[in-house]
């Protein structure tokens, strides 16, 4: 798209393209285009920069507007001619769509590249028809109103350890809203209960904008986004094949848009992950509730928010004690280089704005795979794929010498893909906790009332025209009276609804008392329902048993950590875990759960008069009719009668005592011992927390394992969402002692898989030793990347940042791609256990890593994270004790494998044996797959032997299931039992 010399003088003139301006953004529309070139007659040369079409050259747009959209190495200047001026690439990087508006939006300074260079987005919005909006709004409603939709709530999870929030789903036959805390695991929780989330267009986050709240929230979206693109590619497809043979093409019903209510700083915590989230196709909008809209709006009762089905009003509450949130943040020396998020000279609004418009760019780009961008060889950021042009002018693959590598190397230029526009925003707008809780009124609109035949009798109409006014349509009696539906129907039915409190702790009983809500017959009217989200002993708070007495025509369900048991949430996985402890009880043990005591221990109480205690489960029906469904609450699962049921079981039991007696002769333990005295800390444990890839299933949580060192600590390699949730299952009342030995996190890379269960971990790791230690320090080794994003969230929340200590991997060998090593002090290896981690960058995404951690006694565990064989991974993992490697795909299937960049069985164990290692625990695999690999088990013990001949003869090859616990003394006792496991999921083949 060029834009024409009138538009360009337009644009100059404007002041929205300086990053102060107060008026409004630029809109340049294809109608204004196409206005300003039919008054254009002159031809004009078509000019192409690589990147853009030639609305991004340099003659198209003025100097400041040009350095705005490339980083500082890619800007053009005055004097400076492009390299591959004139050239024809593919389209560009900010090439609007068809029928949409380029709206450029000035960012205030804090998100400025450089300290003088402006910065802007582009966002596509398309061309809008107000009067059709409106109509096709009337319309909607009109259905609404007439519409006998069966709508309901339920509550989908309770307090336990894996869902440590209260969530809810409203329920409308073309719609669903999710309300409450989005914890983690309630992603999950909702796929056990089989709740279908593709419908869900608005999610209403209750509580304080935190990890507490919505620490499930970015794990949530990208598997909605990712659903709604696999939907829409196969709607494609099926249309692509009707249109073949002559048939009209299928309405495209999918879920269009994404909004998310919540409190201050909801938008700061979706930015902070625009390195590692991004999507096309679903665009989110963030409706932060800044300000109370009873102030703001005095005297109005008109809902703060609403659609076809619902209104709904905005209860925020400040707490009363107005203590001061501790947002300090203490710089340590590891991270004395890490940029800072900065204040700008900016407003508080404009910051604001700025915000949203980064998490715009995360989820509504139109960034494409084939745009390319000018720069040169010795400026380009490798790793990256670099394209150069042949003397035809065609794009080839650079497969040159490189910088660093091959000595000398001219400063060629090349092309490389730009980063997604959100990534490339270097710093957000300084923030600090907010602890702003936010509740929610919801109501459903009036619903129209029965048609009633004896009131359509009294006008000379034809029955005929009955199903028209059942419809919401007029129609014409004989005598040309014009009969509206309201003229023939029966009484309106007023909407009924609910309301969900969430109050974390005592200091916002007060103000939750002295809301004007509850007083306004208005908005209270017909509000049948409050659901009670309470933080610690806030339940037996007298004043609110005495509120909720004074509101005796409303039924109010509890739903905290005090009321609620600490019940199997899972049960798909926990049936999997009595069925493996029933092969293996010593490497399998029961996941921690009580039907009689809440998630703190305490006894589960009955609930007081004027309330009831929530379960999952719980239904209650607005309409057609209102209904309590309490026999839809999910029982206590039995998981041995769950387990029983597998018709192949007893053989498995068979298998199972067999090795059981194999492991009961001395002779064979006594070679065991004798073969694997050297293998340092024998009693070192490895607990398999997460062990499926991409995203949580029934079986399969995704990646995290602990390693318990006796002596040095405990120690977690990656920690992706609800690793907390698998703490508290495996370990129960011995947690706490866990997290006070905790030394170490590794985070192999910025997937949601591998790391969004950080933050929870580290906030824990920080409530259990502030009291008991609070000298203590946690060390926290991955990409800088990683380590940005812990301290950006530490403006959202703090959740401990300020008692970490880092080691950032950024720099490598240009040929190896082996990091520089960090070598820990002999203060620091009595703080954290280790004395060095070694690391590399692999093949998967950018910025991913391996590593090897070394601990004095000369025990190494190297973990892959995910990647491809990696030869560097090999080098720097000689002589490993212990190999932990992803095993994503089969061996049948390793065209998968290069294809997503992942590991097949036969490839991670041949990475093990050309380590050296002695041990191999295969995990993170397919989701698709609850099989279990092929792996021969082999007893013999075979005789000693030297070096890398020992490594050899003496390999154990495991495979990982989630709760297992397994030491390293104890791999060959556990491959005894491969053979019943095998057995077990032998015709098991999907989740």
């Amino acid at each position: 798209m060029k834009v024409p010399p009138a538009t360009q003088k337009a644009l100059k003139r404007t002041p929205a393209l300086h990053p102060r301006a107060k008026g409004p953004p630029i809109l340049v529309t294809p109608s204004t285009l196409q206005k300003t070139r039919k008054a254009t007659s002159q031809p004009r040369k078509r000019h192409r920069e690589p990147g853009g079409p030639s609305a991004l050259s340099p003659k198209a747009f003025p100097m400041s507007a040009q350095r705005s959209f490339l980083p500082p190495r890619h800007r053009f200047q005055s004097n400076q001619k492009s390299t591959f001026e004139g050239a024809e690439i593919p389209n560009g990087l900010f090439e609007p769509k068809k029928g949409a508006t380029l709206k450029i939006i000035p960012v205030p300074a804090t998100l400025r590249l450089g300290k003088k260079q402006p910065f802007f987005f582009l966002v596509d919005v398309p061309e809008r028809d107000l009067e059709a909006e409106k109509k096709d709004e009337a319309d909607k409603r009109a259905r609404a109103f007439g519409a006998k939709m069966l709508n309901w709530i339920q509550i989908v999870t309770t307090p336990t350890a894996d869902t440590p929030g209260t969530s809810l789903v409203l329920h409308f036959d073309d719609r669903r809203y999710v309300f409450g805390n989005i914890s983690e695991g309630t992603q999950r929780a909702m796929v056990q209960r089989k709740i279908a989330l593709n419908k869900t267009e608005d999610v209403f986050i209750t509580g304080p904008v935190d990890w507490h709240s919505a620490g499930g929230l970015l794990g949530m979206v990208l598997t909605l986004a990712d659903v709604i693109a696999s939907a829409r590619e196969h709607l494609g497809a099926q249309n692509a094949e009707r249109q073949r043979k002559g048939k009209s093409a299928a309405t495209d019903k999918l879920l269009s848009r994404l909004s998310i209510h919540g409190g201050r700083n909801l938008s700061q915590f979706l930015a902070t992950a625009r390195r590692f989230i991004f999507r096309k196709g679903l665009p989110l909008k963030p409706h932060e509730i800044r300000n109370d809209p009873r102030v703001s709006n005095q005297g109005s009762n008109e809902p703060d928010w609403q659609d076809t089905n619902i209104k709904v009003w905005y209860v925020p509450l400040e707490p009363a004690d107005k203590a001061p949130v501790d947002a300090t943040r203490k710089r340590s020396a590891d991270d004395s280089e890490a940029p800072d998020t900065v204040k700008g000279d900016s407003t508080e609004e404009e910051d604001f704005q700025a915000t949203q418009n980064v998490v715009t760019q995360m989820f509504n780009s139109n960034w494409r795979m084939d745009a390319l961008v000018e720069t040169t060889l010795h400026e380009a950021k490798l790793p990256a794929k670099l394209f150069v042009r042949d003397e035809h002018g065609h794009i080839q693959v650079y497969e040159g010498p490189l910088p660093g590598r091959d000595g000398d190397v001219p400063n060629i230029p090349v092309l490389i893909r730009q980063p997604w526009p959100a990534a490339m925003v270097p710093v957000l707008p300084h923030t600090e906790p907010a602890r702003q809780s936010i509740c929610y009124i919801v109501k459903n609109h009036d619903r129209r009332g029965k048609f009633d035949p004896k009131k359509a009798a009294q006008f000379d109409i034809q029955k005929k025209d009955y199903s028209s006014l059942t419809r919401g349509e007029s129609v014409t009696a004989k005598d040309g009276t014009v009969v509206t539906p309201e003229m023939v129907l029966g009484d309106t039915v007023l909407g009924k609804g609910f309301a969900v409190v969430d109050i974390p702790d005592v200091f916002y009983i007060e103000p939750l008392l002295n809301r004007p809500e509850w007083s306004n017959a208005e908005i209270m009217d017909n509000v049948c329902v409050m659901f009670w989200l309470l933080g610690p002993d806030v339940a037996t708070d007298a004043r609110l048993q005495s509120f909720m007495k004074d509101q005796a025509k409303v039924r109010h369900i509890v739903c905290s950590g005090d009321t609620a048991p600490n019940m199997i949430a899972l049960e798909s996985v926990a049936t999997q875990a009595y069925k493996l402890h029933s092969i293996d009880p010593e490497r399998f043990p029961l996941p921690y759960f009580s039907n009689a005591h809440t998630l703190h221990g305490h006894p589960i109480n009955k609930a007081p008069d004027g309330y009831e205690a929530g379960r999952t489960g719980k239904m209650i029906q607005f309409s057609p009719q209102f209904l309590h469904q309490d026999d839809k609450i999910v029982g206590f699962p039995d998981l041995e009668k769950l387990a029983g049921s597998e018709p192949q079981f007893p053989e498995v039991t068979a298998l199972a005592n067999k090795a059981s007696e194999r492991l009961q002769d001395t002779d064979f333990l006594a070679k065991i011992e004798k073969v694997e005295s050297d293998i340092p800390n024998r009693d070192a444990e490895v607990i398999t927390l997460g062990t499926g890839s991409a995203l949580p299933s029934k079986y399969r949580n995704v990646s995290a394992t602990l390693v318990k060192v006796p002596g040095y600590g405990n120690y977690l390699f990656d920690a992706g969402e609800n690793t907390m949730g698998q703490l508290r299952r495996v370990f129960g009342k011995e947690l706490p002692t866990v997290l006070r030995e905790l030394k170490a996190v590794w985070i192999s890379h910025l997937h949601a898989d591998h790391h969004l269960g950080t933050a929870g971990v580290i906030g824990a790791w920080n409530k259990e030793t502030s009291k008991s230690n609070p000298s203590a320090t946690l060390h926290v080794a991955s990409h800088m990347h990683m380590l940005d994003w812990l301290r950006e969230y530490a403006q959202v929340e703090e959740f401990g940042y300020n008692r970490l200590t880092f080691t950032e991997f950024r720099n490598y060998d240009a040929v190896t791609r082996i990091a520089n090593p960090r070598i820990f002090g002999t203060e620091q290896t009595e703080a954290h256990g280790i004395e060095r981690i070694d690391a590399c960058f692999v093949d998967h995404c950018h910025g991913a890593l391996a590593t090897v951690f070394t601990w004095p006694s000369g025990l190494k565990i190297a973990y892959s994270g995910d990647c491809r064989p990696s030869d560097s991974f090999v080098k720097i993992g000689q002589g490993v004790t212990l190999l932990i490697h992803e095993s994503t795909f089969d061996d049948e299937l390793k065209g998968d494998a290069v294809a997503k960049k992942h590991s097949t069985m036969s490839e991670a164990i041949d990475v093990g044996r050309r380590m050296g290692a002695r041990r191999i625990l295969l995990t993170h695999f397919s989701q698709r797959y609850q099989k279990v690999p092929v792996i021969e088990e082999n007893l013999e013990v075979k005789p000693d032997a030297d070096g890398k001949d020992k490594a050899r003869l003496d390999e154990i090859i495991l495979v990982a299931f989630d709760y297992m616990r397994v030491k390293l003394g104890e791999f060959r006792k556990a491959q005894a039992f491969l053979p019943a496991i095998q057995k077990l999921f032998d015709d098991v083949t999907e989740q």
